[in-house]
């Protein structure tokens, strides 16, 4: 982390994992805090949804964000994509807010109980998860264990997808997919156009065969990372500190956050028009959002203009922050930008 100098830099509130830089333990406590209020908003929401659900008007038009979501999964659906039943989002919205117990219950114990850092554990395990910002085969280790669990997450949509099935458009009602196996397909999508483009998405076999390949993928590179130390190449072009992981993160949090804001304004078949509204047109005003097709006074945006345009100012904002602590991490100090725009110019030029 760049101190400019100082040996004992205390961080506010306001600065996140920042104060935890130096605690593995209370950093692995930040995260799991974060997790639980993920869980708090997916389930406190789908509530709040469900209690203003009116099933005389689309749900796109209403302004909803997590029942569309689990509408495409078939949760509650009939035939022609009408939301026939809210128990099962009922249920699924209290199962995450008991998650969110669970995890905000984990953080408070590794909080209150726990070392501070994973170096004073009293277990071999805990120790194992010790890091430090320049040590990419521990942090590698960590890495593994998250691809795993994506993988897992994933390999878990999938099965759902072809036993109780997801909301299929070009059939109009909930149908177990069979996935399409055929690796060469997955990757026409990207030799076919300039690009990969969701417009040619246009089956749900191939979405989840693509994630059964996906999910292959991570559980073999969690398997990789885990066993594998990081090969020397890694010293050559990686900058390794706090900070420049942390561009690295957000770089990543960027582009994922612009492909999903691009997918989910033109597919049709991932994100249901009858869930999310008519695809979006590209804004080319001032602003770089995604118009809306809807008529604003009478109907208000549609679902699919709220996720498409969330996404991409966060996005945005995360490329921000990719950029901003790359430059911190090469050593750039931002106190001379400070500098340049509150000195006199006159002193400047008197100094040059």
């Amino acid at each position: 982390m760049q101190t400019y100098g100082q040996t004992d830099v205390e961080y506010k509130w306001w600065a996140g994992n920042s104060r935890y830089t130096d605690y593995s333990a209370q950093f692995l406590a930040a995260h799991i805090g974060q997790i639980a209020s993920m869980c708090f908003f997916a389930g406190s929401f789908t509530l709040f949804e469900i209690s203003r659900y009116n099933p005389d008007i689309p749900v796109y038009a209403q302004n909803f964000v997590c029942l569309p979501q689990l509408a495409r999964e078939g949760f509650g659906v009939g035939e022609g994509g009408v939301l026939l039943d809210t128990y099962p989002a009922f249920a699924v919205g209290m199962i995450h807010l008991v998650a969110a117990a669970v995890f905000a219950s984990g953080a408070l114990f590794h909080i209150l109980t726990g070392p501070k850092s994973f170096a004073d554990s009293d277990s071999d395990a805990g120790r194992r998860f010790h890091f430090e910002w320049d040590d990419f085969e521990t942090q590698g280790r960590i890495l593994g264990h998250h691809l795993i669990f994506l993988g897992l997450a994933t390999f878990l949509f999938a099965g759902w997808a072809m036993t109780h099935g997801i909301y299929d458009p070009n059939a109009g009602q909930v149908r177990a997919i069979s996935p399409t196996l055929n690796i060469v397909r997955f990757f026409n999508y990207g030799w076919a156009t300039p690009g990969f483009n969701p417009y040619f998405v246009d089956n749900l076999e191939d979405v989840i065969g693509g994630h059964l390949f996906v999910g292959s993928l991570y559980t073999l590179g969690g398997i990789f990372h885990i066993l594998v130390k990081p090969w020397p190449y890694t010293d050559r072009i990686y900058v390794k500190n706090a900070e420049a992981l942390l561009a690295y993160a957000l770089g990543g949090l960027a582009f994922a956050g612009f492909n999903a804001a691009y997918f989910c304004s033109v597919n049709d078949v991932v994100f249901p028009v009858e869930f999310f509204g008519p695809v979006l047109q590209p804004n080319l005003g001032f602003l770089p959002n995604f118009a809306d097709t809807l008529d604003v006074a009478s109907s208000g945006h549609t679902t699919r203009f709220w996720i498409s345009n969330f996404h991409y100012f966060w996005a945005f904002y995360c490329l921000q922050g990719h950029l901003f602590h790359c430059l911190r991490s090469s050593g750039f100090d931002f106190r001379v930008l400070t500098r340049f725009f509150t000195t006199n110019p006159i002193e400047i030029e008197a100094e040059v």
